[in-house]
């Protein structure tokens, strides 16, 4: 088995591979960004694939960021079960360019960016759909009433903006891969981060407000009267098992 990192453009794309026994970086090419299933097919098989996520200094999504992303995904699809990784390459590519010439640059980048998983640098796992969300979950949370202003943080119930669950949605997802597949839906309002001087402005409003257990303990005191608040976690006492997902409800009152 071998492990892969991917530094991918739009023209031209940066490969790096392990030996077998995944010590050492082994191999190292600049290709067109049009070969890169048949680079893969052809050196495969490997554990794990690595794809290099540019995004800027100031954590937001950039075009290349979207290509990126999305080209991922469908190499996690096509190669399943093999496992893909982003990760963050802001650095990569200022220090290949700073060594090397501009035709080998983007394969330098990825050796960078095998190295440091060799060392143990964490990735963010790509999947390629949303969790489903059961029919039982929307009912439940249909049965509490009408909501105007919903407001979902982070991983909390993820899936659940393919359903019509209030009138005005907000969401709030900190995972790049999930930003993207949630993008693809619409009927709803899309934030990169977790914006925390505007979340807290936003429950203020918010009828109804879908987290987990540690975003709660940071928006607890700006929670409103009457405001119905889902919580994810498995690890919150009461929690209970509905629809597959591990869920707590409760209404704020602060009389």
């Amino acid at each position: 088995m071998k492990k892969v990192a991917i530094d991918f453009g739009t023209k031209r794309t940066g490969l790096a591979f392990t030996d077998p026994s995944e010590m050492i970086v082994s191999k190292v090419k600049t290709v067109d960004s049009s070969r890169i299933f048949d680079e893969l097919e052809e050196n495969q098989p490997f554990s794990e694939i690595i794809m290099g996520l540019p995004i800027n200094l100031k954590m937001n999504f950039t075009l290349s960021t979207y290509a990126a992303v999305d080209k991922a995904i469908e190499i996690g699809k096509v190669f399943s079960p093999v496992p893909v990784y982003l990760m963050d390459e802001r650095f990569t590519t200022k220090i290949a360019n700073s060594m090397h010439k501009r035709e080998i640059t983007d394969g330098i980048s990825a050796s960078i960016l095998l190295e440091e998983r060799l060392r143990g640098a964490k990735g963010i796992r790509v999947f390629w759909s949303l969790p489903n969300i059961s029919d039982q979950i929307v009912d439940f949370i249909l049965s509490l009433g009408h909501f105007d202003d919903v407001l979902i943080l982070g991983s909390a119930l993820r899936g659940i903006e393919k359903h019509k669950i209030g009138t005005n949605i907000e969401i709030f997802e900190d995972n790049p891969v999930f930003f993207r597949l949630r993008s693809m839906c619409s009927g709803y309002v899309l934030n990169f981060g977790m914006i925390w001087n505007i979340i807290l402005k936003r429950v203020e409003h918010a009828n109804l407000v879908i987290c987990n257990g540690s975003d709660l303990e940071k928006i607890k005191n700006n929670l409103t009267n009457g405001t119905f608040v889902i919580i994810e976690d498995s690890n919150v006492k009461g929690a209970l098992s509905i629809g597959g997902r591990w869920l707590k409800i409760e209404k704020i009152d602060k009389k």
